[in-house]
């Protein structure tokens, strides 16, 4: 495997605002309690020691989720890591799309487990776990029930409602089969979709079903995974589910930070913040909590309760309330001793709108880190960049601008007619001046003709470019075919299933990205496979 970097600033595909927190971090540096650079956790370790969180707890709670798998020696070490005051963790999470879903899922965890083994280097007397939080609680189906493998789209169907997370696996057997059968027979990610076959029967949820192929793909690196739809977990957020729903002040201090982004660098709110940012959940339906006069209501469950009603409800049943994007944070960062959050793009937009209510709650703000950005190019896509004379930089232009430019590289006559365009206005300028002589009235008449004549050519040139075009089809067609491989429908980061480079690499080649994936490396890592 070969491996380049593309810059940032060459990628037209990342947002202004992903690029520039990339690249400019400073621009954000009110907005953070850290620069986003190695240098500083020295800095953030001290900090997040004055800040002591429930560690039994978590530890009781993983010992539980964990309980059904067997575990590597660096997960059973780092579990039981957990429960020392000079352990911490490094986070990324993401919801539990199917099958991982796309290949962002893979380079989030292997960017948290590479920021926590250089970690260990640089501090030997502490402990650093790389921690996956899996959502679930969100209740978005058609966010999480697909992947994409060689092109095509593989669905569960099956019955939806409520936290996705909470769903029986009834269907996803069926998915099973259809991705053996896309893979095919010789397929080296087989062993992995066999695995999880055997071990559908004995699992309950979809949460489960997320936990455990993540527990495959990445227990030998020791990644602890938690699942946070947890009563133990909620019940130590319960003060933190009165003071937002009593105080509501995530909306003023959210909203404030927004506006203040806009203002110093002009970019747009990224989440939208509710009066109240906690869902009420029931088996099947996940409504939003308002209040309306001294009462609280969820109109879709067609709930009531007084001030004391509702409190007595959280303290009796807090798995009920479910943090929403402005608070997800909040929760996390209550449960796990955490010095840094590694996130994508849109991800990281969000958490920079979330200093002044992490100080509101009294939590330390953790490091925000842009996870790593990966591509992986198979030996038949590098081969036919190389026939097609494309730079890598190139290939991350649009489609047109490629054809434009294997045009330009055409071996064919040129077509461009510019010369002749300028010889003609200067044949007309002269015409001009004759015709002003005798008669200014015809001096416009004049222009005019110039005017067709140049239309003329470019008509001409416009012909002469489509019969170059023709007879570089077969090229022009290659170019279509690498987008289509390369960029589907946009970055394959955010489109393609690590299952269909397992398949053909297999089950080493996250070992094999895993070094490359230094998320304070800003440029995108591209993978050529041999």
């Amino acid at each position: 495997m070969e491996v380049k970097e593309v810059d940032f600033s060459s990628i037209p595909q990342l947002s202004n605002r992903d690029r520039t927190f990339t690249l400019e971090n400073e621009k954000f540096e009110s907005f953070q309690s850290y620069i986003s650079e190695f240098k500083y956790f020295e800095q953030v370790i001290a900090n997040r020691e004055q800040h002591q969180v429930d560690r039994s707890l978590l530890h009781s709670v993983l010992q539980d989720q964990y309980s059904q798998t067997k575990n590597s020696e660096k997960t059973s070490n780092n579990l039981a890591a957990l429960k020392e005051p000079n352990t911490f963790t490094v986070t990324t999470a993401h919801q539990p799309s199917l099958l991982t879903g796309p290949l962002y899922y893979i380079f989030k965890i292997l960017s948290a487990v590479n920021l926590a083994d250089r970690l260990r280097i640089a501090f030997p007397s502490k402990q650093f776990v790389p921690v996956f939080v899996i959502g679930g609680e969100d209740h978005d189906f058609e966010e999480i029930n697909h992947c994409h493998l060689y092109g095509k789209k593989i669905e569960w169907e099956t019955a939806a409602g409520g936290p996705v997370g909470e769903l029986s696996t009834s269907g996803l057997d069926t998915v099973l089969i259809q991705v053996k059968e896309i893979l095919g027979d010789k397929s080296l990610a087989l062993p992995i979709l066999e695995k999880l076959s055997t071990q559908l029967s004995s699992i309950k949820t979809y949460a489960e079903f997320s936990f455990r192929l993540t527990h495959i793909l990445f227990d030998h690196l020791g990644l602890v995974i938690l699942r946070m739809n947890n009563k133990k977990l909620k019940s130590a957020l319960i003060p933190t589910i009165k003071k937002e729903i009593f105080e509501q002040a995530s909306h003023h201090k959210v909203t404030e930070t927004q506006e203040s982004i806009k203002e110093a660098i002009g970019y747009d709110a990224q989440a939208h913040v509710r009066d109240i940012n906690f869902f009420y959940l029931s088996k099947n339906a996940r409504a939003r909590i308002e209040k309306e006069g001294d009462n609280y209501i969820v109109k879709d469950l067609n709930k009531k309760w007084t001030l004391e009603e509702l409190t007595t409800e959280i303290h009796n049943n807090p798995e009920r309330f479910s943090p929403n994007v402005v608070m997800r944070p909040i929760y996390q960062e209550t449960i796990l001793p955490n010095l840094a959050y590694i996130g994508g793009g849109g991800e990281i937009a969000y958490w920079t709108e979330r200093k002044s209510q992490f100080e509101h709650f009294g939590l330390p703000f953790p490091m925000l880190i842009r996870r790593t950005s990966g591509m992986i190019i198979t030996p038949a896509s590098a081969k036919q960049m190389n026939t097609l004379g494309l730079s890598l930089n190139d290939s991350f232009s649009d489609e047109q601008a490629l054809t434009n430019l294997m045009i330009q590289n055409s071996e064919h006559a040129d077509y461009h007619l510019t010369t002749y365009k300028e010889e003609l206005k200067a044949v007309f300028d002269k015409i001009a001046e004759q015709v002003e002589q005798i008669d200014k009235s015809i001096v416009s008449t004049t222009k005019s003709e110039a005017t067709k004549a140049e239309k003329s050519i470019d008509y001409l040139e416009s012909k002469l470019k489509k019969a170059i075009k023709q007879k570089e089809e077969v090229n022009l067609q290659r170019i279509a075919k690498l987008k289509k491989n390369l960029f589907p429908k946009g970055l394959q980061e955010r489109h393609d299933n690590i299952l269909q480079y397992i398949s053909r690499y297999g089950p080493q080649l996250i070992d094999e990205l895993g070094p490359h994936c230094d998320p304070f490396d800003k440029k995108m890592k591209v993978f050529f496979m041999q």
